[in-house]
């Protein structure tokens, strides 16, 4: 059997490269007409980041620094949805309420203490998200008033699963527009001048 096949050329490395990183907001490339999943977080496509709930906030930060997202996953120890923590709940009050209300140093605060709990949640099933377009999500988290919406979907026995999320930093980002996220009543202003709608 002849061989099809030939080496490839291989040359030296040059000076000291960078890495590619995924290009998960390609800034201005998509519009309000477009649909919904352009803007989504496919969990089947992309690794969700979790942390445990006794984890402490410190390692939670550093977490999210080095993945670069602003939103873990917090599971319990059988891998099922315990709750969510953001980087707005690493820095704002919530771990400041929590020394006050409990008379403990913030090193001793954990994930689950300050965490958004599972019950507390919103989702969107996917089967909506399927026919709606990014105006939709833009409204929708407007109305929630949250910086992230959660997709649902069924699985094996019609068991949920987390699908995927929404987040107006992506959401903006993708539109082009330029919103300081950690302002969150300034992102729903923006959001509200860009749909045209109030």
């Amino acid at each position: 059997m002849p061989c099809n096949y030939q080496e490839l050329e291989i040359n030296p490395l040059q000076s000291a490269p960078v890495l590619c990183e995924p290009s998960f907001f390609p800034k201005g490339e998509v519009s309000l007409e477009d649909p919904a999943i352009k803007v989504m977080t496919d969990l089947k496509s992309v690794a969700a980041i979790t942390i445990s709930p006794s984890s402490s906030l410190e390692e939670a930060t550093d977490r999210m620094i080095k993945t670069k997202v602003k939103l873990l996953f917090v599971t319990d120890p059988n891998e099922q949805l315990a709750g969510l923590i953001t980087y707005s709940d690493l820095q704002g009050e919530r771990p400041i309420l929590f020394q006050q209300q409990n008379g403990v140093q913030r090193s001793e605060i954990t994930v689950g203490d300050i965490m958004t709990r599972t019950a507390e949640l919103d989702a969107i099933d996917w089967s909506i998200v399927e026919r709606a377009k990014v105006g939709d999500i833009a409204m929708t988290l407007k109305k929630l008033n949250r910086q992230h919406a959660l997709v649902v979907d069924k699985g094996y026995e019609d068991t949920p699963y987390i699908r995927g999320i929404f987040s107006t930093s992506q959401l903006s980002k993708m539109l082009g527009v330029y919103i300081d996220t950690a302002e969150v009543a300034q992102t729903f202003a923006e959001l509200e001048r860009v749909l045209g709608c109030k």
